[in-house]
């Protein structure tokens, strides 16, 4: 507990001390420099004292250029609104005095002065002695602005006296004679550069790039047009307008515009089209070079202000220096008491030494909650903390104040994610995690209410097409209306349309997020189902069901019956079939023995001396039960190819086992009275099978076109690859109208010729095909009219294939 509580102060001092750190860091960079490199460089500075100049100079030209000899200003009163309002704007602090506009400056010792030339000042001559000439010197007058001490200079002093004062008692100034600048600095012998326009003696305007060593300023200058304004460059970044006329006249509105719509005929005079002008390229455009020789500024930085910002600057940094070594060690050990308390939590978990307490009845959402409420009173802190930075006054009471409130509750919240972080661990060594949310129990119980509604079982039953159909027409219409609603509510009035419209964007937006993240469950749950069809038609299990919400749930369960009662009749049919066969199997094997009986006691009674008549029915009775004993041989070998059993599959050549079928056929063919065309095309296909099983089949193939073909007719026998298979075939024209069908002859106990009561037992063909595919072949019978064709198919070993297999493994 005392490592805890200490983690937790530690990190709350370390906040606060950052936050104390950062406020001096900025007090430090508000200084705009260090010792090292010179106030006077940095770039504050040179901000401050372009500005001061700015100020001076368009005062000069613009107020004191347009007094009286009482410092009564005679000039357009709008364009000194316009002097005014724009040191509003800009912030410049000034004040306005009976002798005009004052600036005011903490940084700087300022003087303005504008002498107004002769021409300006010449009045009627009042001695008769006095020349032209003698007169206009004696009456040239002078008006100035100052914040310098009158010890220095006052308005006794003439305008050279003045000049000459500030010079011999200031060292680091700038000063603007007339068109000239000077200064006591050295030339950096770094150049910058400031563009502007000047008026030309035609009334055209004149772009102008000023090089200048950059601890130094720009002249800059000044002209006005016959459009009623005055343009200022002096060290702006771009040019400076005030209008002899207000914004609510035409003139004022023409003035006002930087850009003019000519009309014009097309080259063909077919029509009219519009060009726009810069207003300064307009034919009537003519501008007037400002006077400026008049004009005296001189800027200064005040006496001690170096060292005030030198003796600032070593303050801030001698507690930002303390401050940090404060806040690091605090925040080094905080993380090494943090660090130090999960690693114990860890080990408690792996030794099983966890306690109970009441925070494992706390369900595990209300510690989320408390994260997300960290990180929220974070951000609060932070945005709260930089208001603070650059409020007016960083180093209040009421500033510290609110760091330590600021400390304090971080030092809650590092208790509480601690609290948390720990907890976690143990829920999960204690196998208790996932048990410890509330959400999922009460989603689930939710769940299950919702699915006994029948709201729930309407939308089930509901075509799946069509509830995602609607839903993709709502997901375009929410996509389009926060696409229409967007500009409104970003470019809007801020009035309640704007509000409404940011509701509906927002709610559209939200719309298709949801709608979307839908859809890539629906994918889910279709890739799901496209397994559970695979499945299906593969014949194996497939346990991943889908959510009972989904849109496919009801055509999963209706899918998922259908594999079951498709599972359970094959099941029912197997079983059927095996039980079929275990029954003909019994059959055949009982009827062995008392048929062997019969037969024995005939073979006895053809050994005895009886009468002819006698003779006779032992001849019926051997030729039937030699039939009866052929059927039995026949079910019995039938049923055994049918279960699988009985099957020894070995490799052997199906050319040779066909040419040896033929051979030992050939006392029934020269008996048939038929004619067979024999057609090989291939030397040797290698097969696997069963070589009695295969041979059976040749044999009953050959007997049925032997038996049932038309008599005198030709048999086509055929052997030839197709593909990777070997392919036999067996063609006759039957000697009776075929009326049954290709799967009706190969069942069992089926002859085609169904008047004959000799011959076969109709089970020649069925064994054939039950033979074939246990070896893993394929067999059909074709009919065309009376054209009977029996096709019996074999994989053909691919040697080639199976030694490069091998030469792999």
């Amino acid at each position: 507990m005392t490592a805890f509580i200490t983690a937790c102060v530690a990190a709350g001092i370390a906040l606060f001390g950052e936050m104390n750190v950062s406020r001096v860091k900025g007090r430090l960079s508000d200084m705009g420099g260090t010792p090292w490199e010179g106030f006077g460089q940095s770039e504050k500075y040179r901000t401050e004292l372009k500005n001061m100049y700015e100020q001076l100079c368009i005062l000069g030209v613009c107020e004191l250029a347009n007094m009286d000899e009482n410092g009564k200003y005679t000039g357009n009163k709008y364009v000194q609104s316009d002097l005014l309002y724009y040191f509003d704007f800009n912030e410049y602090r000034y004040k306005k005095t009976g002798e005009g506009i004052v600036p005011y400056s903490d940084i700087f010792d300022y003087y303005v002065s504008y002498t107004v030339p002769e021409e300006m000042a010449d009045e009627v001559l009042t001695d008769d002695e006095t020349t032209a000439e003698e007169e206009r010197v004696e009456r040239t007058v002078t008006h100035f602005v100052t914040n310098i001490s009158e010890d220095i200079i006052n308005d006794k002093m003439t305008e050279q006296e003045r000049i000459n004062a500030l010079t011999s008692n200031k060292y680091g100034y700038i000063m603007r004679s007339g068109d000239v600048i000077s200064s006591k600095y050295v030339s950096s012998g770094v150049m910058d550069n400031y563009s502007y326009q000047v008026a030309e003696k035609n009334g055209k305007l004149r772009n102008v790039n000023e090089s200048y060593p950059d601890n130094y300023l720009p002249l800059g200058g000044w002209y006005s047009d016959n459009y009623g304004r005055h343009v200022f460059s002096f060290c702006n970044d771009s040019p400076i307008k005030f209008y002899e006329y207000p914004e609510n006249t035409e003139e004022g509105f023409t003035a006002r515009r930087e850009w003019v719509d000519i009309e014009s005929n097309t080259a063909e005079g077919s029509g009219i089209y519009y060009s726009t002008l810069p207003i300064c390229d307009m034919p009537d455009y003519k501008a007037t070079a400002g006077d400026t020789e008049g004009l005296t500024v001189f800027v200064a930085p005040r006496d001690g202000y170096f060292m005030d910002m030198m003796r600032d600057y070593d303050e801030l940094f001698d507690e930002w220096y303390n401050t940090r070594k404060i806040t690091v060690s605090c925040g080094i050990l905080a993380l090494v008491l943090i660090a130090y308390l999960i690693a114990g939590a860890v080990v408690r978990g792996l030794a099983g030494e966890h306690e109970s307490s009441f925070a494992d009845k706390l369900p595990f959402e209300l510690y989320i909650g408390a994260w997300l409420l960290i990180l929220l009173g974070t951000a609060v802190i932070g945005h709260m903390y930089w208001g603070m930075v650059y409020s007016a006054d960083e180093r209040a009471e009421e500033t510290a104040y609110w760091y330590l409130t600021y400390g304090a509750i971080f030092a809650v919240m590092t208790g509480i994610a601690v609290h948390s972080i720990i907890h976690g661990i143990k829920l999960i060594s204690l196998r208790k995690f996932g048990s410890s949310f509330l959400l999922p129990k009460l989603m689930g119980k939710l769940s299950e209410r919702y699915r006994s509604t029948t709201l729930y079982e309407t939308r089930r039953n509901r075509p799946a097409g069509s509830g995602l159909m609607w839903r993709s027409v709502r997901s375009l219409g929410a996509f389009l209306a926060a696409v229409l609603m967007l500009p409104s509510s970003l470019y809007g009035n801020k009035d309640a349309l704007q509000i409404a419209a940011v509701v509906i964007c927002v709610a559209a937006s939200v719309y298709f997020i949801y709608s979307q993240i839908r859809a890539v469950f629906l994918a889910r749950d279709l890739t799901k189902l496209d397994r559970r069809i695979t499945a299906l038609n593969r014949n194996t299990p497939f346990e991943v069901e889908i959510s009972p919400l989904s849109e496919l749930s009801r055509p999963s369960d209706m899918l998922k019956n259908i594999s079951d009662t498709v599972s359970d009749a094959v099941e029912e049919q197997i079983k059927s079939e095996r039980m079929k066969i275990e029954l003909v199997a019994n059959v055949s094997h009982d009827l062995k023995t008392p048929l062997t009986s019969i037969i024995s006691y005939i073979d006895l009674l053809k050994k005895t001396e009886l009468d002819d008549e006698a003779m006779g029915y032992v001849q019926i009775l051997d030729k039937k039960s030699q039939k009866l004993k052929g059927i039995v041989a026949d079910v019995f070998s039938l049923a055994k190819a049918t279960s699988g059993i009985d099957v020894n599959m070995e490799e052997l050549d199906f050319v040779r086992l066909f040419n040896q079928s033929l051979a030992d056929a050939d006392d029934k063919i020269k008996g048939s009275g038929r004619t067979l065309k024999i057609n090989v095309t291939e030397d040797t296909a290698p097969v696997m099978g069963d070589g009695n099983k295969l041979y059976r089949v040749l044999q009953n193939i050959i007997d049925n076109a032997l038996k049932y073909s038309l008599e005198g007719s030709r048999i086509f026998l055929e052997l030839k690859s197709d593909g990777g298979n070997i392919v036999f075939t067996a063609k006759n024209i039957s000697s009776y109208p075929i009326d049954f069908t290709a799967d009706e002859i190969t069942e069992r106990f089926v002859r085609g010729d169904k008047s004959r009561t000799d011959g076969g037992s109709g089970l020649g063909l069925s064994i054939a095909k039950s033979f074939t595919e246990a070896c893993g072949g394929g067999f059909e019978i074709e009919l065309d009219g009376d054209m009977f064709k029996a096709i019996m198919t074999m994989p053909i070993i691919n040697k080639e294939k199976n030694e490069e297999k091998e030469t792999i493994e």
